[in-house]
C-alpha cells in the first residue's frame, strides 16, 4: 500500500512544482488580468499529469501551449509563433499516439521539448520571450515540466527512443557548451538570462536522451530544476529592471547596497542553476552526469565544461550588476509578495537538494513502467 502511494505521488508532486511556477510571476507582479489564463493553465497541466492515455495528455499540453501563445502574442510575435508551433507539434503527437504511430509521436515530442527549452539553434522563440515576455517565459517553463513528464511516461519507452538517444545526448551537450560560451560574452543582464536559459535547454535535451537508458527521474529533476532556478532568475531580473531599468554590464554596478535581498536571491537562483551544493541543481547534475558517463564520455565532459563556463558567467553577471561602488536608489528592495515568491522557489530548490528522494523515488517508480499499449 505504501509503495503504491509513493508511486502515485509522482504526478502530484510534479503538478505542485508546476503550479507554484505558474503562479510565481503572477503573484510577483500582481497580474490580476492573468488570473483567468492561470486557472486555464493549471487545469490543462492537471489533465496532462493524470491522463491515463498519451493522446489526452499531449492534447492537454497542446492546449497549454496555445494559452501561452495567446499571452505572448501582443508582446512578441516570435515567441508567440514558437509557442503556437509547439502546440501544433504536441497536438500532432497526440494524434500520432491515438493512431499508434509511436515513432512519429516521439520525434514530434522531442522537437517540442527542444523548442520550449530553447535548445540551440531552435532558441529564437525562447530568447524573444526572455527579452519581451518574461512572465510567459516562466509560465511556459512550468508547463514544459508537464511536457517532459508526458514524454517520459508515454513515448520514451518506445524502442525508437534508444535509437535516437545518442543523437539527443550529443546534440544537447554541444548546444549546452555553445550556449555557455555565448553567455560568457553577454553585455547585459537580459543577455545573461537568455544565455543561461539556452544552456539549460541543452542539458534537458541530453537528459531526455539519457532517460532512455533508465534515467527517467534524473531527466524530470533536471527539468524541474531548470524551471525553478530560471523562473527565479527571471522574476528577480524583472524586479530589478522595474526599479533601475535595463542593466548593462558596462555601466555602474553597486546595487547590492540598495537591494540586498534581491541580490541575495539572484545569486542563490544563479547558484541553483549551476549545481550549487545543497540545491536541486547539484543532485540533478550528479544524476545526469552518472548516466551520461556510461553512454557518452565526451558528452559528459562537454556538459561539465558548459556548467563551469556558466558558473563563471553567473559570477561575472552578479559582480557587474550588484558589486562595486554603491549606488543610491529610492526604489524599495523586494516587496513582500516578491519575497514570498523568492522564498517559495528557493525552499523547493533546497528541499530537492537535501531530500531529493521525495521526487526521485516516486518519479522513478512511476515513469520507469511502460504504459499499457
Amino acid at each position: 500500500m505504501n509503495d503504491a502511494l509513493t508511486t502515485l505521488s509522482a504526478p502530484w508532486e510534479a503538478l505542485l512544482f508546476c503550479v507554484v511556477l505558474l503562479a510565481a510571476p503572477v503573484l510577483a507582479q500582481q497580474g490580476r488580468r492573468q488570473l483567468l489564463p492561470l486557472v486555464a493553465l493549471i487545469v490543462t497541466q492537471a489533465i496532462a499529469f493524470f491522463a491515463g492515455h498519451g493522446a489526452i495528455a499531449y492534447a492537454a499540453v497542446a492546449g497549454s501551449a496555445l494559452v501561452h501563445a495567446a499571452g505572448a502574442w501582443r508582446l512578441t510575435r516570435t515567441g508567440g509563433v514558437m509557442l503556437l508551433t509547439t502546440g501544433i507539434l504536441t497536438a500532432a503527437a497526440a494524434v500520432s499516439l491515438h493512431l499508434g504511430h509511436l515513432t512519429i509521436a516521439l520525434v514530434l515530442s522531442c522537437l517540442a521539448i527542444a523548442m520550449r527549452t530553447g535548445v540551440m539553434p531552435l532558441h529564437v522563440g525562447v530568447a524573444a520571450l526572455c527579452d519581451r515576455a518574461p512572465v510567459v517565459q516562466t509560465q511556459q517553463l512550468a508547463s514544459t515540466i508537464a511536457l517532459v513528464f508526458v514524454h517520459l511516461r508515454f513515448v520514451d519507452h518506445h524502442a525508437a527512443a534508444m535509437t535516437i538517444a545518442p543523437w539527443l545526448i550529443r546534440g544537447g551537450a554541444i548546444a549546452a557548451i555553445v550556449a555557455a560560451l555565448i553567455t560568457l560574452a553577454q553585455k547585459d543582464l537580459r543577455g545573461f538570462y537568455r544565455g543561461t536559459t539556452t544552456m539549460h535547454g541543452g542539458m534537458v535535451l541530453a537528459a531526455i536522451g539519457a532517460a532512455s537508458y533508465g534515467g527517467f527521474a534524473a531527466a524530470l529533476l533536471v527539468m524541474v530544476t531548470m524551471g525553478l532556478a530560471l523562473g527565479g532568475i527571471g522574476v528577480m531580473t524583472s524586479a530589478l529592471e522595474a526599479r533601475v531599468g535595463p542593466v548593462s554590464f558596462s555601466g555602474p554596478g553597486g546595487r547590492v547596497a540598495a537591494f540586498p535581498v534581491l541580490a541575495a536571491a539572484f545569486v542563490l537562483f544563479g547558484g541553483a542553476g549551476v549545481g550549487l551544493p545543497g540545491m536541486a541543481g547539484f543532485v540533478a547534475d550528479d544524476l545526469l552526469l552518472h548516466t551520461l558517463w556510461m553512454t557518452s564520455p565526451l558528452s559528459t565532459v562537454a556538459i561539465i565544461l558548459a556548467s563551469a563556463f556558466l558558473a563563471v558567467a553567473t559570477l561575472t553577471g552578479y559582480a557587474k550588476t550588484f558589486l562595486g561602488r554603491g549606488l543610491p536608489s529610492i526604489a524599495p528592495d523586494l516587496l513582500p509578495r516578491e519575497r514570498i515568491v523568492a522564498v517559495t522557489l528557493l525552499v523547493l530548490l533546497l528541499v530537492l537538494g537535501f531530500v531529493p528522494g521525495v521526487l526521485i523515488t516516486p518519479a522513478d517508480a512511476f515513469l520507469s513502467v511502460a504504459p499499457p499499449a
